[in-house]
């Protein structure tokens, strides 16, 4: 190994009280140096084979302030392990000295600072004031896995570059994590290193994401056959009320061209003009319009309430945010889907998600043109889709979403 680091007392400086200084002595390509802790002890004070201080109540080293001295000297051995592994990860061969050096050395006088870290911090905070609250929740856990990467030592963004990417990908991937979750890290960080860019990041490297990828994998296809939706349609639920809400807000996406679960749960009785549904997708701001089909009008009145949210899932009167309570209803709803499942003997699994993706089958099996279906379900990735939806009749989209939604209607569905 190139670098060692080790706790030890400096006994070549024997203070005149018979204490030695607490030191690290690092070495590096076999150069040495020795870095002050700032603390001083005995000998009988200081176990050098575990490197840790001992109390002493003769001393007044007690067990407390030696537990402070422990846990400070130890922050310092990772803050030194942290600095070898970005110099690291530069790529470049450096000193000891270069390990060692104080950080106000390195910084560049009139050029702002940028540090991962911090900055990560600084934008979830931004987000989150903002109200974009799931933003802010994808970078706090990009900044969670980095910060692993890092020895949760705070480094430069200017060193983010390919090598430091592929190191991340590397770190992750023999982590365990699955290609698609590396893939959400490496978007979050691209986006985060593109804002540090607008917002003054100076640096002469390679963008380090040009040769990255970070197009998820394909995943087994979500959607489930008719048969299926008719047999959750038809499912007898009562008495079991959070159950039946699940699968009620599950049908409703799906009868409402697919719509997110994240829309169904923030639509308010102000999207309702007339007929018609209008609201701006969550994820991309598209404008979508639903003619209002007798099954969506019926789950609809089933829960009707006094607040301004069509279904019972937030409560302004909840001291938690919103946010957190679509979070919290997501994961109960999906929980509450899986049993659905279990009951019926589905072979695929359902979320909140399979609604959207059975609905666009069922239409495409129908006969529906792509830009219909990208239409209905609030696409905008696709340059082709935006100039077939220029000359879209809505009208050809209302009947499409009654004809699809009637393949599914329950039995008893309009007679209740």
């Amino acid at each position: 190994m190139r670098t060692s680091i080790r706790l030890m007392l400096n006994k070549n400086r024997r203070l005149k009280d018979g204490r030695y200084p607490l030191v690290f002595r690092v070495i590096h390509c076999r150069r040495k140096k020795l870095l002050y802790t700032g603390y001083r002890v005995c000998e009988d004070e200081f176990d050098e084979s575990v490197g840790k201080v001992l109390p002493d109540a003769g001393s007044g080293l007690t067990a407390s302030k030696v537990s402070i001295i422990n846990k400070e000297v130890e922050q310092m051995k990772k803050n030194i392990w942290g600095r070898v592994r970005q110099l690291e990860l530069t790529g470049l061969p450096f000193s000891v000295d270069d390990l060692l050096r104080p950080k106000e050395e390195e910084k560049k006088e009139g050029v702002r600072q940028f540090q991962l870290l911090e900055y990560i911090d600084g934008q979830v905070e931004t987000k989150r004031m903002k109200g974009k609250e799931g933003m802010a929740a994808a970078y706090r856990s990009t900044r969670s896995s980095l910060a692993k990467y890092v020895y949760n030592v705070d480094i430069d963004m200017e060193k983010v570059d390919y090598r430091f990417v592929q190191g991340y990908i590397e770190f992750l991937t023999q982590q365990g994590i699955r290609a698609n979750t590396v893939c959400y890290y490496l978007r979050n960080l691209r986006t985060l290193y593109n804002q540090a860019i607008v917002d003054g990041l100076r640096t002469d490297k390679e963008y380090p994401f040009v040769k990255v990828s970070t197009r998820p994998a394909k995943t087994v296809k979500r959607a489930i056959s008719r048969e299926d939706m008719e047999a959750i349609a038809n499912l007898s639920l009562e008495g079991n009320y959070k159950m039946e809400l699940s699968r009620d807000l599950y049908l409703f996406s799906f009868y409402a061209q697919g719509m997110s679960f994240v829309d169904v749960v923030f639509l308010k009785k102000g999207n309702i003009v007339g007929e018609t549904i209008i609201y701006n997708r969550h994820k991309s701001k598209q404008l979508i319009q639903i003619v209002i089909t007798p099954q969506m009008n019926q789950l609809m009145k089933k829960y009707a309430g006094n607040g301004e949210y069509i279904f019972p899932i937030i409560d302004v009167n909840n001291p938690q945010s919103v946010y957190h309570q679509y979070r919290l209803a997501l994961t109960n709803i999906n929980r509450h889907l899986q049993k659905i499942e279990l009951s019926l003997g589905i072979q695929k699994r359902i979320t909140t998600y399979t609604a959207r993706h059975t609905w666009a089958t069922l239409a495409h099996d129908y006969g529906a043109p792509i830009s219909v279906i990208s239409a209905g379900l609030g696409h905008t990735s696709e340059e082709m889709t935006r100039v077939y939806l220029k000359e879209l009749d809505s009208k050809v989209l209302n009947q499409v979403n009654l004809v699809i939604t009637n393949l599914s209607i329950a039995k008893n569905d309009l007679t209740g």
